[in-house]
């Protein structure tokens, strides 16, 4: 275990290269690996953590972390069959519909259903991070078959909203076969980073742009963080960031940043004691209210989820209206938030962390 992290509360400003834990009240998830984690568009923001697993087998709740309150909720939703590692996608469209490999969310409902898919769908595999969503398109390139081994397939495939896979055309060199590889959409362009494939972990980092779909390797400059897979990654407009994983040593604790324009990594350093090493633990990038950042003056804190089930989903027709028009207003301050995931020894974690990004 790391040393313990100073909690941040609700409000508080953050200082820059430390790590901190949430204290959330509420039941929320238990220690797991796999959770399927996304921000979901409503302000003040709220955290979906779907699924997982545990030693004793995977999870079918789902867990919402408002954080206005910092409040666990139940979403209440039924009918999802226990998951982990899988595909969770939210395309930008009304009315709003969640999307997990193998059934979609009819959130006015609140109950999981299975509709018919037209094309060829990836065959059965883990995902851990091997996913991206590029507008209302998600893209899966590789993953995890049996064991430590990745299926054989180099193919990228599409799925789009019009409930259709494809599997499109590309050029160039793919990334080799593997699982536990990081994928990650920065505008238009799709990133993959490492993996893992058999004993061999990769440091790779491959390209392709949706534009054109030709695959580019990339020879990046800086702290090219060492081979590793099953390690979280998040995208804050131009910098992609890597938190844990696991390597030929073990777990890792270490967080680097890649800038895209300049294809160079950078170590990230901590004057505050680092998290446990973990892999597959979820990550994403919250807004984060805090005196002298916009939108807080007057502002309350919720203490329950508002509106119906869609609601959690979404925020309301006029928060949509408001960011349309261009009067909603940027947090200012956006966080690294971390949730669970497990060390090599398998100790499962159930915490909440936190990093200020810029």
């Amino acid at each position: 275990m790391g040393a313990p992290l100073e909690p941040l509360e609700p409000g508080r400003r953050p200082q820059a290269a430390k790590w901190y834990r949430l204290r959330p009240r509420g039941a929320g998830p238990s220690g797991r690996v796999g959770p399927g984690c996304l921000l979901l568009p409503a302000r003040p923001g709220r955290v979906l953590l779907l699924g997982g697993a545990d030693t004793d087998g995977a999870f079918a709740d789902a867990h919402v972390l408002e954080l206005g309150s910092l409040r666990w909720a139940q979403a209440g939703w039924s009918g999802l069959r226990p998951r982990y590692e899988h595909a969770t996608f939210l395309p930008p469209r009304r009315p709003p519909r969640l999307w997990v490999f193998g059934g979609a969310l009819d959130p006015e409902t609140g109950t999981w259903e299975s509709p018919a898919v037209a094309g060829t769908p990836p065959l059965p595999r883990t995902f851990h991070a091997s996913l991206a969503a590029v507008g209302d398109r998600l893209y899966v390139f590789g993953g995890g078959d049996k064991g430590a081994e990745p299926v054989q397939d180099q193919q990228l495939h599409v799925f789009r909203h019009r409930y259709l896979w494809a599997v499109p055309d590309t050029r160039g060199d793919p990334p080799s076969p593997r699982h536990g590889h990081i994928m990650v959409a920065v505008g238009t362009k799709l990133l993959i980073h490492g993996g893992l494939a058999g004993d061999v972990f990769y440091d790779d980092l491959f390209c392709i742009d949706t534009a054109d779909l030709t695959w580019v390797k990339i020879r990046a400059s800086g702290d090219v963080p060492g081979g590793r897979a099953s390690h979280a990654s998040a995208v804050l407009r131009d910098h992609v960031y890597i938190f844990g994983g696991m390597g030929p040593a073990g777990a890792l604790d270490t967080t680097h940043k890649y800038h895209m324009g300049e294809q160079r990594w950078t170590l990230l350093r901590f004057e505050s004691p680092l998290p446990a090493g973990r892999l597959d633990h979820a990550m994403c990038v919250i807004p984060w209210r805090a005196p002298g950042s916009p939108g807080t003056a007057g502002e309350e804190a919720e203490e329950e989820p508002a509106g119906g089930k869609a609601d959690l989903l979404l925020g309301s027709q006029e928060e949509e209206e408001e960011e349309e028009q261009g009067c909603g207003e940027d947090p200012a301050l956006h966080l690294l938030f971390v949730f669970g995931g497990m060390d090599t020894q398998g100790e499962m974690f159930r915490d909440c962390l936190v990093t200020l990004i810029e």
